[in-house]
């Protein structure tokens, strides 16, 4: 694919860009008023841990000789794939030097911290046609980056970004610039969008902006169809090909949206590529599925670039199957208007997985643990051992425990258990009398 950008003056330089799951839309921990003051980011203590070192590798997982060892044909594509995004790189670094020179300092500020970002439900149409949410919306470009993406963890409802301020909050080292996890990116793209679907006045720069996020997804995407979580490359496990937190799935869902003409504004070229963009995306998804014994199971929550093999990403998160992104998964393929003999085999091997790996007899409280209750369940852990399917656990020191109550630092605060699959189970039901396994699978 060629290299896709945009570039458009505004106001304070120039800009280059390129279960629901609802897209990361759904998302509701927002600034509580726009106009409040930035949260403290917990990464502030949790930096100075000893299990905070997957966070600072930055070894690529696609490196030159990695890359040699693919087939002639496919060596190509990763190549040019690699210098891209050395370039887009370059690209947003020579953007802050310059602000940064501009200024006489050598070190960014960091941005405002939120938790999350996302389309409240309250924010209804007549919210969008409000003078509150153009606010918003100008705050919110002023935060893209050269390459087209958004960081995480951003309060961009805030104010705009200062020259020589980051893109990111947690500290001011080149990270997570830019990103698709925690639903970023989308969830600024929808919030575009909507904002120049219900305007008459700006509606054109926020339609530019959404394009330029679009051009940054269709550039993100591996070779083989799958996503890094950071784009351009960080290196270390934001390398990986990501469901962690539905990474992949929210990009998904807006290039489908994008190709059936939820956004007419997009041109027909664009909704092309987004259309063959997603095939590929699913095509990642089905190669992706987890083989044991020689039977399909489920998904990890991030898989080797190249080999599609699970692997671990920050200490406490094992190479493994996980219960919560497979339901999500599978959520996805149901929903497919045109389910095809591997979808529908796949969807069939993941649902038999779930179903024999709940657990009963207790709750999930993600403040206050896990609770023993008589009749209670069925729950899913968060991830499973591969091949014995037990419950995994760990702390930031990367020990495997197989028992929840064995934790210390890492008790709560993190989604140890789910019961994402029980609507997922639900849906099946229904959907797989429409879609009987196919003989040959």
């Amino acid at each position: 694919m060629s290299e896709r950008r945009w570039a458009a003056r505004r106001a304070g330089g120039f800009l280059i860009v390129q279960r629901t799951i609802v897209l990361a839309v759904c998302l509701t921990t927002l600034s509580p008023t726009v106009g409040s003051a930035a949260a403290q980011s917990p990464m502030d203590s949790i930096a100075k841990l000893p299990g905070n070192w997957a966070e600072r590798d930055s070894e690529s997982m696609l490196t030159a000789e990695r890359l040699g060892a693919l087939p002639a044909a496919s060596r190509k594509a990763w190549r040019d794939y690699i210098d891209r995004s050395r370039r887009l790189k370059s690209r947003d670094q020579a953007f802050m030097a310059n602000e940064l020179a501009k200024l006489g300092r050598d070190t960014m500020s960091r941005a405002p911290y939120v938790r999350e970002f996302g389309i409240r439900d309250d924010m209804t149409p007549e919210f969008f046609a409000s003078d509150s949410a153009q606010r918003v919306a100008d705050r919110i470009l002023s935060w893209q980056t050269p390459s087209g993406g958004w960081s995480k963890h951003v309060d961009v409802m805030l104010r705009a970004r200062a020259p020589g301020e980051s893109f990111f909050s947690e500290n001011t080292n080149w990270q997570y610039i830019a990103t698709i996890d925690n639903g970023s990116t989308t969830s600024q793209m929808a919030f575009l969008a909507r904002a120049a679907r219900a305007k008459t006045s700006g509606e054109s720069r926020y339609r530019e902006a959404f394009v330029g996020g679009l051009h940054y997804l269709l550039n993100a995407q591996y070779p083989n169809g799958c996503w890094p979580q950071v784009y351009p490359l960080q290196g270390g496990y934001h390398d990986a090909a990501t469901y962690n937190d539905d990474a992949t799935l929210h990009v998904l869902q807006l290039l489908d949206g994008v190709a059936s003409g939820q956004y007419p504004f997009v041109g027909s070229g664009d909704r092309a590529a987004s259309r063959a963009a997603a095939a590929r995306g699913l095509d990642c998804v089905l190669a992706s599925q987890v083989v044991v014994a020689g039977h399909r199971t489920v998904w990890g929550q991030q898989h080797d670039p190249l080999t599609l093999e699970p692997v671990r990403a920050r200490s406490y998160e094992h190479a493994s199957l996980t219960a919560q992104e497979s339901a999500h998964v599978l959520d996805y393929l149901m929903r497919l208007p045109a389910a095809n003999d591997r979808v529908i085999a796949a969807v069939h091997d993941a649902v038999a997985w779930l179903k024999a790996t709940p657990v009963h007899g207790l709750t999930w409280d993600f403040k206050t643990g896990l609770h023993e209750v008589p009749g209670a369940g069925p729950l899913w852990a968060r991830m499973y051992e591969i091949g014995s399917n037990r419950p995994i656990f760990s702390d930031r020191d990367g020990i495997i425990r197989y028992k929840w109550s064995e934790l210390n630092d890492r008790r709560i605060g993190y989604a140890w258990y789910t019961e994402a699959p029980i609507a997922t189970l639900e849906t099946y039901e229904s959907w797989s009398r429409k879609h009987p396994r196919p003989a040959a699978h």
